[in-house]
């Protein structure tokens, strides 16, 4: 997979709300920065979006300097690396206050995968029973 639109599978993927994803943004002294995500949403071919707490080093990150790199680890041999620029499109959740949402219009796509090895399991998250409802909540957030 190359170029700047994600695949089908890849957006059912990320849209299945069980999906992990490390997001990569600079630090204000140059230095990468990394950090898992669970709350993603693979809005058309060429845009993500994703929820995080404004007290949070991704979000003054993106604030300051919108680029990131998402890296998607999956079963079924998928490994892909999502480059874009990130800005926030709404400052707070109605049901999370301290948090936003984040998107991320996709500059770039590119496979990681190795001959060496196969990716037979992706970061998953199973959701606490209690936050079930809060977690819906938060995706029709990022749906809209």
């Amino acid at each position: 997979m190359s170029g700047n639109e994600l695949s089908q599978n890849v957006i059912d993927i990320i849209n299945r709300q069980a999906t992990i994803v490390v997001i990569a943004t600079v630090d204000e002294d140059g230095s990468p920065r990394t950090a898992p995500f669970g709350w993603v949403y693979a809005k058309d071919v060429s845009t993500l979006r994703f929820a995080t707490n404004r007290n949070h080093d991704t979000y003054r990150n993106i604030v300051r300097d919108g680029r990131v790199m998402i890296c998607l680890m999956e079963e079924g041999n998928i490994a892909i690396s999502i480059k874009g620029n990130a800005r926030v499109c709404k400052e707070h959740l109605s049901v999370r206050e301290q948090s936003a949402v984040v998107e991320v219009n996709i500059t770039g796509i590119k496979s990681d995968v190795t001959s060496v090895a196969s990716i037979v399991s992706g970061i998953k998250c199973e959701i606490n029973e209690r936050y079930v409802e809060f977690t819906k909540r938060v995706y029709e957030e990022l749906r809209a």
